[in-house]
């Protein structure tokens, strides 16, 4: 990838952070204004798994673009990794708080899974970044934080594909059954093809 389309990347990654975290401080206040509707008192009864679920993906969608900065991983090696567990703390306590958040969420069966799986998906691609880093394999961390980020984005994505499903005259429950699934199950299948053309410009390169 060019070095002008990675820097784009990395701002919008980071825009993408700072707009969610910014639109997910109502939760915080005592009376959650403009929580989401459908499920406003399931919240206020699950408050505490809800907190930990969305400042665990607030620290990990701000954390995740400082790893993909090259030169500040060069410079700053320690604070990119202070950066990565703060990254990885951030990704475990929201994946897990959002698990048992899955099992309660609105749309019935076709959400409760996707969301399942995208809180599984979340855990497992990070463990298998902090695994291989602890293996010092590091193109195969590096891989496996593409991948984990891919996820972690699933948040900025079900906050956009939604409005535009129910714009396109999507019922609101068919949309958000469909984005349960269409906030994450795409962006890990983008996040593939880019580290399979990455693999193969390499390979054209030796």
């Amino acid at each position: 990838m060019a070095p002008m389309a990675r820097r784009v990347g990395w701002v919008l990654m980071t825009v993408a952070g700072l707009a969610l975290a910014a639109s997910s401080v109502r939760y915080f206040f005592p009376s959650m204004p403009g929580a989401f509707p459908p499920q406003a008192g399931l919240y206020l009864e699950l408050r505490p798994l809800l907190l930990a679920h969305i400042a665990g993906g607030i620290v990990a969608v701000l954390a995740g673009p400082w790893q993909f900065w090259t030169a500040f991983r060069i410079r700053c090696l320690r604070l990119h990794r202070w950066t990565g567990r703060a990254y990885l703390v951030g990704v475990a306590t929201g994946s897990v708080a959002g698990l048992f958040l899955a099992q309660y969420a609105h749309g019935g069966t076709v959400t409760q899974v996707g969301f399942t799986g995208l809180a599984m998906a979340w855990a497992g691609t990070s463990y298998m970044a902090y695994r291989s880093i602890r293996g010092r394999r590091i193109e195969a961390h590096r891989e496996w934080m593409v991948r984990s980020y891919a996820v972690t984005l699933a948040f900025v994505f079900l906050r956009l594909w939604l409005p535009t499903l129910g714009g396109m005259g999507v019922p609101f429950d068919e949309a958000y059954q469909t984005v349960s699934w269409l906030c994450w199950v795409p962006n890990l299948i983008v996040a593939e093809l880019y580290l399979g053309a990455q693999r193969g410009a390499r390979r054209a390169m030796a």
